[in-house]
């Protein structure tokens, strides 16, 4: 008898390691998700769009970091000069700009920190 008490208070022991466990994944997966934030970035060149990404990032990076983790991204002094090979070209007035949601922000990529559900359009276009 003391022996079957063993194995039943051994099971209940390992049964409830487990349902604790399980809790404290879900939690770390609530908070990881609140984290993160899920934007999408567009790439057009002539107004025709050649690349398109939905990203989760972090909430506390800015866009000039979400570009440079999930693009080939090619600087000139503190701008962006090219993204996965496409460059801009001074010599034909071709420069990269971006909006957010439909509107150019008053900042650089650098000091733009992005909110959920941000749509974030980089254009290559002749000004």
């Amino acid at each position: 008898m003391k022996k079957f008490v063993r194995v039943v208070l051994f099971m209940a022991v390992i049964f409830l390691l487990g349902a604790c466990g399980q809790k404290a994944e879900k939690k770390e997966t609530k908070k990881a998700d609140a984290d993160n934030l899920s934007v999408t970035i567009i790439l057009k060149e002539d107004d025709k769009e050649f690349d398109k990404k939905e990203l989760k990032v972090k909430k506390d990076e800015s866009l000039q970091t979400v570009m440079e983790v999930n693009y080939k991204v090619e600087m000139d002094k503190d701008f962006i000069s090219g993204i996965d090979g496409h460059m801009q070209d001074a010599t034909a007035s071709k420069y990269w700009l971006y909006d957010v949601n439909g509107k150019q922000p008053d900042v650089g990529a650098v000091e733009y920190f992005l909110k959920d559900g941000d749509t974030v359009t980089w254009t290559l276009n002749k000004l």
